[in-house]
């Protein structure tokens, strides 16, 4: 079953949760990401490769390597795909580029059962139901155990930021920095004076919005003090990123060989 609302409690308590990608849809090196200790591992489909039994697999492996909360980036804001990702058990899903508050509802319709959503009611066959053995639980929670990120990462998603704070069953607003700046021109320069002022701005509007704030450092903006910012949830590190500057620290440790 989905722990989407212990999530919840821990942010509300206060919690500053700690995530990492893991993007080579390797099990092997999911599991040795989440045996790390990181509060949360994101598999990311959006840019990285993998399918609903990838995804299974990667939760597999998160569960045997700690008790970091599993959470999937799909790759776009469609229904469909949001319904059969949120099947797999996923404790939360990330949505990228959700630009206005009704392609932000359309993401909670998706997470949610009818009444609310759309979401579609298999309880006697979902892993997300425990493939039955849980289902009166599944059909008694009606969705709510599923943390819903929408994703910043455009001028335009700024500018509707009000509107889609007030949205019903959007757990989080997480800013893209890279997708952001180049929004505006600046993906060569994130922290060109134009990108950092729509940051700026885009981070004042979630907190008045009541919604956690998520993110992930850049160039001369630590982890640390994207916390002391006011972010709930910052994912600060990925799978690829470890085996390529090890690789590439060894070749340079030995580049007078």
């Amino acid at each position: 079953m989905a722990r989407g609302a212990q999530i919840r409690d821990e942010l509300r308590s206060g919690r500053r949760m700690l995530g990492g990608w893991v993007n080579m849809n390797s099990p092997i090196a999911t599991e040795i990401m989440a045996g790390a200790g990181f509060d949360l591992i994101m598999i990311d489909q959006e840019h990285g490769p993998g399918n609903n039994m990838d995804a299974i697999a990667q939760q597999q492996a998160i569960h045997a390597g700690g008790s970091s909360h599993c959470l999937l980036r799909v790759h776009d804001n469609q229904t469909q795909l949001m319904k059969q990702a949120l099947d797999t058990g996923v404790d939360g899903i990330m949505v990228p580029l959700v630009e206005t508050a009704e392609g932000a509802a359309q993401v909670a319709a998706a997470c949610n059962f009818p009444p609310k959503g759309v979401r579609g009611v298999a309880p006697g066959n979902v892993r997300a139901a425990r493939y039955g053995y849980d289902k009166d639980a599944f059909v008694e929670s009606r969705g709510s155990d599923v943390f819903v990120i929408s994703q910043v990462e455009s001028e335009l998603t700024v500018r509707n930021l009000r509107e889609i704070g007030k949205v019903d069953g959007i757990d989080m607003l997480f800013i893209g920095r890279n997708d952001l700046a180049s929004s505006i021109g600046c993906l060569a320069d994130l922290n060109a004076p134009a990108a950092k002022e729509l940051r700026d701005e885009a981070e004042r509007l979630i907190k008045e919005s009541g919604r956690f704030m998520g993110g992930i450092p850049g160039p001369a903006d630590s982890t640390m003090e994207m916390f002391a910012r006011g972010y709930d949830m910052v994912i600060a590190a990925a799978d690829h990123a470890f085996v390529r500057d090890g690789a590439l620290a060894v070749v340079k440790a030995n580049a007078g060989r």
